[in-house]
């Protein structure tokens, strides 16, 4: 079981996925508990309850007009911040963003303690996200909807499955939209390689790959890397999804496939930034040149 901050269980955890948590209580109650006088001899009996902090503020999407990206989101009053440690219990905790004080997420979380009694942000506790409204995960960035294109419906069921733990429906929707959209892929990276020279065998292979209808078929043909500016931490991307979509559904897991799938996004997103830096610093060095032309006329 990995062990996540309380910030990435909100954000990033599938519903239905255990986790270990800790940090996410309330400073004030735990001070006030570890700091209480006892009577020299007098052995106190361990608290058996504590509550989730409320000065905490998670970072989450808004897609409100306003702000539409990661904002501070504070919680609200009608939460259940209470938590009996003998127990495990489902707890509802409602945040709303505090840039447009409008949406607002509401997280169901059955939690788990590890003790009995006197916890404090050091004690690990046992959390799985068990609902979720709205029930879809995270956002997807606008430099990735460019590829995702006219299969972003498609992509969104896949983003509801991964986050409420489905592997296989998650990794099925996702392997559809890269096979639809594969065509889109191959020509954004063909219009970053046409920026300069030396790259026509590559183009070459991504142009002939297009006539395969299978996303691991058409990189099967292709035989040269990409060059570094695109690569991930120092891997082809294609490489990359395509080891995850080749292994396919039959030999794994649910859980198995909840982690390719989560990794198949990942990549897909990460390789979208690659792409538009690439197209938007030509864009700028342009720019510049034009400019710079002017002046000297």
């Amino acid at each position: 079981m990995s062990q996540v901050t309380f910030n990435q269980l909100l954000d990033d955890v599938p519903l239905y996925t255990p986790v270990e948590v800790s940090g996410f209580l309330c400073d004030d109650t735990v001070k006030q508990q570890t700091s209480s006088f006892t009577p020299a001899g007098y052995t106190p009996a361990p608290f058996k309850t504590t509550r989730v902090s409320g000065t905490l503020k998670p970072s989450l999407y808004c897609g409100s007009d306003g702000c539409n990206n990661y904002t501070y989101f504070e919680i609200l009053t009608t939460s259940e911040q209470h938590l009996i440690l003998a127990n495990t219990a489902i707890h509802r905790l409602a945040y709303r963003c505090c840039n447009c004080e409008q949406k607002s997420y509401e997280f169901y979380l059955e939690i788990t303690p590890s003790v009995s009694g006197d916890a404090d942000n050091n004690t690990i506790f046992k959390i799985q996200k068990v609902g979720q409204q709205p029930r879809h995960g995270k956002a997807i960035p606008k430099k990735a909807s460019k590829l995702i294109g006219k299969e972003r419906n498609l992509f969104f069921k896949g983003s509801i499955s991964e986050n409420q733990g489905m592997g296989i429906g998650a990794f099925s929707y996702y392997r559809r939209v890269i096979d639809s959209q594969k065509d889109k892929i191959f020509d954004e990276i063909i219009k970053v390689l046409n920026l300069t020279t030396g790259n026509e065998v590559l183009i070459q292979e991504l142009t002939d790959a297009k006539a395969e209808t299978q996303f691991t078929k058409a990189v099967d043909k292709i035989k040269t890397a990409l060059p570094d500016g695109l690569k991930i931490s120092g891997y082809d991307p294609l490489k990359l999804l395509y080891q995850a979509l080749s292994e396919g559904l039959h030999n794994h897991t649910d859980e198995e496939c909840l982690e390719n799938a989560h990794d198949i996004k990942l990549v897909l997103f990460q390789f979208s930034e690659r792409l538009d830096s690439a197209l938007k610093d030509d864009a700028e060095l342009s720019s510049a040149i034009n400019r710079l032309a002017r002046k000297g006329k």
